[in-house]
């Protein structure tokens, strides 16, 4: 019996751990821009100090200065939305629910946002929810009948694209207004973005060591290769001017099609105890960016 108690409570210690997601933190920068691979980074901000030992990720501006991220206190498995207004410096949480959500986008009119919503339905079915900026309700579901939604991004005001979780994750683009989906790609990684063309980009992990960032064409669906991602780093931006950034480590890294042979490292962030930097955010006229880093 003794041992048959001690199995138990190891395998709620384990239930337990297994919900906590690792420590994260949030780091914003103004950035300065000179020239194609001149870019200087100016007046660091640790924006989650608050919540320093726990998780904190997922960045995304709602214009250029409001941040949304999703996070997650310390020793809690509930994850909820926080906003940051980079402005008057303060932040209030937005989402205070028995669910929990993830990945927060701005809708493209700007009076909404959509996040992933991990409902408390004993499944923990993944489903994208829509929620007023304003908090005027409770939000309603974007897809009644998709789930299994992992991340997501809106290409239009009538299109999301959105990563699937399955034996492989696809990448999917859906319409709100007919319900229509057209698969794109398997194998995908978890971050794409518009592109300044009117294309879509995303990460490809064709193999374990051959990732590519690829090109979707939206009015055809057709896909081209732009470059190899850094090893094992899947996740970017695009500047306005078509330039990608990626981050490996403590060093972020440039690209730019038609100019760059390969990545070019542009900054160090060493000196701030950055390390294995991962997600990155940009404002719309690429002012800011805030990178998650441990």
């Amino acid at each position: 019996m003794k041992n048959i108690i001690t199995i138990l409570i190891l395998l709620f210690s384990f239930q337990i751990m297994s919900a906590q997601l690792p420590k994260t933190n949030i780091y914003l920068f103004d950035l300065k821009q000179y020239t194609d691979s001149i870019f200087v980074f100016k007046s660091p901000k640790f924006l989650t100090f608050f919540n320093a030992n726990g998780y904190n990720n997922q960045p995304q501006f709602f214009g250029n200065n409001k941040l949304f991220i999703t996070s997650q206190q310390a020793g809690t498995d509930q994850t909820d939305i926080i906003a940051f207004d980079l402005t008057t410096k303060m932040r209030r949480q937005v989402t205070q629910t028995v669910d929990s959500e993830y990945s927060p986008n701005p809708t493209p009119d700007g009076n909404s946002f959509t996040c992933i919503r991990e409902e408390a339905d004993g499944k923990k079915t993944q489903r994208l929810w829509k929620f007023p900026i304003n908090q005027s309700n409770n939000g309603e579901r974007v897809y009644e009948n998709t789930t299994g939604v992992g991340y997501h991004s809106w290409i239009n005001n009538q299109e999301t694209a959105l990563f699937i979780v399955g034996q492989p994750h696809h990448l999917a683009i859906r319409n709100v207004k007919d319900d229509k989906e057209v698969f794109i790609s398997d194998k995908i990684g978890r971050c794409f973005s518009n592109l300044p063309n009117g294309n879509f980009a995303f990460v490809h992990k064709i193999s374990d060591s051959n990732w590519e960032l690829k090109e979707v064409n939206l009015l055809n669906y057709r896909k081209s290769a732009i470059i190899q991602t850094i090893p094992k780093s899947e996740d970017f931006v695009v500047l306005k001017d078509g330039t990608f950034l990626m981050a490996k480590g403590s060093k972020l890294y440039k690209y730019k099609a038609n100019q760059d042979q390969d990545w070019l490292e542009i900054a160090n962030f060493s000196n701030f105890g950055m390390n294995n930097i991962s997600r990155i955010a940009i404002s719309p006229n690429n002012g800011k960016i805030a990178l998650v880093a441990n």
